[in-house]
């Protein structure tokens, strides 16, 4: 047959065309799939596995982010348990003061009689001096409960390291050292020189310090840990004192009641401090230079630049952010309140006693005090009193 030759040259091509075919198939699927390489290493094979193109994407692109590890809770139980008993703990000595100053008097070796029920009880001009002083500074003590109090729901509420619950955590240091310092150093100076007398007693600096170290002590403990230690802290009184000192800077939400709030802060540090760090006081209707006449007129000083003047920058910021209907905020005005309250109505009440004790001129020889400084510290106290009584009643969110 003719044509038998052609095809079979026909099929033959046919079957090269399919075998050519698939070994291109072959070939181009091999790349995408692992396959066997043998390389001889002294007379021995060695498999290795190449790597899809796949698996060397997978290799190049980017390793998925990491979440950071989350903060640990800026408070814990522990924490408003130690605050909440260093609250009872400072209370058992300071509220039952305001009512009846006596123990007080008595622990600090200074003379008393009378008191709030009777003012005609006062038998010397230098006890209602001691009462006014004794009863002045244990205000101050009001504010510091209200800062234990909110520092507690702060802690139960992991907000401990919030700018406003550190700045209340140094204060209630300096407040507690300052005041316990001051004692120390009184007993000290009357051990020393025994002519100077009178001088604390022993108990005196014993229950000062037992009032105050467990407030000192979590305060501390939450500066520490939530707040960046001693660094933290100086760097939080170098940006407030910043704030303070440039009065013409107010937020657009603090407004003129910014201004106020800055100039109470003022206020209080100078009059504190002409309290704390001077012999005279600017109020006394007599200056005793005994340690213990001293240090009973010096620790409202002590209060009132280290208790209230941390407590109205607190609230000046809260001021600068909209946030005096704060609950903290509203507490703290009250608390101020309150303790201006008291100053006054102790400032009042003891002229009253004074006058009715007729001094003569040789009894007020030694009286720093005047008509013109009692009625100015009134009016700026009065003054005082509505503002933070109004804010702590009715500010807004």
């Amino acid at each position: 047959m003719a044509t038998r030759p052609h095809v079979a040259r026909v099929l033959r091509g046919a079957e090269a065309s399919a075998s050519t075919a698939a070994l291109s198939l072959t070939r181009s699927t091999r790349a995408f799939r692992p396959h066997r390489v043998m390389t001889s290493t002294t007379g021995s094979s060695t498999r290795r596995r190449i790597a899809t193109p796949v698996a060397l994407l997978s290799k190049i692109a980017p390793a998925a982010k990491t979440k950071p590890p989350k903060a640990p809770p800026a408070g814990t139980d522990a924490d408003a348990a130690a605050f909440k008993a260093a609250g009872a703990i400072l209370a058992v000595p300071t509220l039952p003061t305001l009512v009846a100053p006596d123990a007080v008097e008595e622990a600090f070796n200074v003379t008393h009689s009378g008191g709030w029920a009777d003012p005609s009880a006062f038998e010397r001009i230098s006890d209602v001096q001691h009462f006014s002083n004794v009863v002045g500074t244990d205000c101050f003590a009001l504010i510091a409960l209200c800062a234990l109090y909110v520092l507690a729901d702060a802690a139960e509420n992991a907000r401990l390291d919030s700018d406003t619950y550190q700045r209340l955590a140094l204060a209630l240091m300096l407040y507690g050292g300052g005041s316990t310092l001051g004692v120390a150093l009184a007993v000290a100076a009357g051990a020393l020189d025994p002519s100077l007398t009178p001088s604390p007693s022993i108990a005196a600096l014993v229950g000062t310090t037992l009032a105050f170290a467990p407030a000192m002590a979590a305060s501390a403990s939450a500066i520490n840990k939530y707040g960046g230690g001693l660094k933290g802290a100086k760097e939080r009184a170098s940006a407030d004192l910043s704030t303070v000192t440039n009065l013409g800077d107010t937020s657009e939400k603090g407004g003129y009641l910014e201004y106020y709030y800055k100039l109470s802060f003022w206020a209080s540090m100078i009059v504190g401090g002409a309290f704390a760090f001077s012999p005279l006081s600017p109020l006394a209707i007599v200056n005793e230079f005994t340690p213990s006449g001293q240090i009973v007129q010096r620790a409202f000083g002590l209060g009132a630049v280290f208790m209230l003047a941390p407590a109205q920058f607190v609230l000046l910021d809260a001021c600068r952010r909209g946030r005096l209907g704060g609950g903290t905020f509203k507490k703290l005005n009250l608390a101020v309140a309150a303790a201006i309250a008291g100053i006054d109505a102790m400032t009042v009440y003891t002229f009253g006693a004074a006058q009715a004790l007729n001094p003569d001129a040789a009894v007020l020889a030694d009286a720093s005090g005047g008509i013109y400084n009692y009625v100015g510290a009134l009016a700026v106290s009065f003054s005082i009193f509505g503002v933070y009584l109004y804010q702590g009643i009715f500010a807004r969110k």
